[in-house]
């Protein structure tokens, strides 16, 4: 019987058809393996954001006693507009 193989080409014809990777082909794999973590952390910020209770304790810390020293209801930020 012969050797059933999952690669459509032998080992000399793979190495043929493959470019030789250069420093640049690197440098562009690294930087793009750093973006796609770079937007991961981006989306997961976001969506801690958006949590009811995230954003509750943001106002509670950003505005926490505002509205007492201040008088003024036109300096009060719609904290909820500002962040859907």
């Amino acid at each position: 019987m012969g050797q059933l193989c999952c690669f459509p080409f032998s080992r000399d014809e793979e190495k043929i058809s493959q470019r030789p990777i250069g420093i640049q082909d690197l440098i562009n794999e690294a930087l793009q393996r750093e973006r796609m973590v770079l937007k991961s952390k981006v989306k997961q910020i976001k969506e801690l954001l958006l949590q009811p209770e995230t954003q509750a304790k943001i106002r509670r810390e950003l505005f926490e006693g505002r509205s007492i020293n201040n008088s003024n209801q036109e300096n009060d930020v719609d904290f909820n507009a500002t962040l859907t």
